[in-house]
């Protein structure tokens, strides 16, 4: 659970002590001029591509993601080898 919050918080290619595989690129979307229904499916892309790196992580279920106030939430249920992890975000 820790893995997944930390790997969707962290933007993708930013920092340097993490490989290029790690982090999340939903930052990458604020003050994008996309429609909301584009920044939502990019926002899920993003949010499969950060987890399914992993090799513990079996499948990344239902992702849900809402744009409101300028605010991002984000909702997925993950499963992992260790059972299924509900993500808020």
């Amino acid at each position: 659970r820790v893995w997944i919050w930390k790997a969707l918080m962290t933007a993708r290619f930013h920092h340097s002590v993490y490989s290029w595989d790690y982090g999340s690129e939903v930052k990458s979307l604020i003050g994008k001029p996309f429609t909301p229904a584009v920044k939502r499916s990019e926002a899920v892309r993003y949010v499969r591509e950060a987890l399914q790196i992993n090799p513990y992580v079996r499948a990344v279920r239902q992702v849900d993601v809402t744009f409101q106030n300028y605010e991002l939430t984000i909702f997925c249920e993950v499963e992992t080898i260790y059972g299924e992890v509900r993500v808020y975000v």
